[in-house]
């Protein structure tokens, strides 16, 4: 009888009880700094040791080419190497092929500044969103100070000290590129092969197949792959970010999944039985 009111009862859930659990499952992981560790791949193991060697005060160009639309990737890739570079006392400026690019990605280090004793202008600077990448980058290489002008704050390249020095792109240590779009190809293509630029790019899960190509033939040396590569990223770092925390709140939402799942396989088993026990007796 009792075995009888339990299958009533999960006859009659309604699954509007089974989408709240699923968002508890989803929400709650984000309240607890908690990381899962994972395996590295060797595409991020590689980007890791790419960054990690460079020389205190390199200049590394960050071509940030995302939107809202994948920030979900995007923003976690960012993050993490913005920390990893303003560790390492890295100068860098920020070069965006996409409107939104340069407000978040001004938002992003604006906030993170203080902590790493970062000045804008000094250590680092936005150059914001520039159109048609291919002449762009077509002037950019031999004449960096001309092709950029000004910042996003009206100030001049030759009155920020984080461009001194900085003339061609020869004088550029690293090139990275963020991207939820072509914009890798296009800078492999007009700005990595042209001057021999030690180039990383962290790409969407979309784009993987497509950038390993250009990992294996050495015009990347080093790829963050997705969403995943973010949070192998920040476990390399020691640090627990959104990455880390869409991990845990994956996973935890996978194991309510697959519980839900063999509870229903048991429900089917059991009510056979008992439909099988019915016609037995009748």
């Amino acid at each position: 009888m009792q075995t009888r009111n339990v299958i009533r009862y999960l006859n009659r859930i309604d699954r509007r009880v089974l989408y709240t659990l699923l968002i508890i499952a989803i929400t709650i992981p984000f309240f607890f700094t908690i990381q899962i560790r994972v395996p590295i791949s060797r595409q991020t193991e590689q980007l890791y040791k790419v960054v990690e060697a460079l020389p205190q005060n390199s200049f590394v160009l960050f071509g940030a080419d995302w939107s809202a639309s994948t920030r979900g990737e995007n923003r976690a890739q960012s993050k993490a190497l913005l920390i990893h570079l303003m560790r390492k006392k890295i100068h860098f400026i920020i070069l965006c092929f996409d409107p939104q690019a340069k407000t978040l990605m001004q938002e992003m280090v604006t906030g993170m500044q203080k902590e790493y004793g970062y000045t804008d202008g000094v250590d680092w600077a936005n150059f914001g969103y520039r159109t048609d990448q291919v002449n762009f980058l077509k002037g950019f290489g031999p004449d960096i100070p001309t092709t950029l002008s000004m910042d996003i704050n009206g100030k001049r390249v030759q009155d920020l000290p984080v461009m001194r020095g900085i003339h061609t792109a020869h004088d550029i240590t690293m090139l990275i590129n963020v991207s939820g779009s072509t914009t890798t190809e296009t800078y492999i293509d007009y700005l990595q092969g042209s001057y021999n630029l030690k180039m990383v790019a962290a790409v969407t899960s979309v784009m993987i197949p497509e950038m390993i190509n250009r990992l294996d033939s050495g015009q990347l040396v080093g790829m963050m792959p997705g969403l995943q590569g973010a949070i192998e990223y920040e476990q390399k770092l020691g640090y627990i970010g959104k990455a880390s925390a869409a991990s845990v709140s994956a996973s935890v939402a996978h194991l309510l999944i697959i519980a839900l799942i063999l509870l229903g396989n048991i429900y089917t088993l059991i009510e056979k039985r008992m439909s099988s026990s019915v016609r037995g007796r009748n």
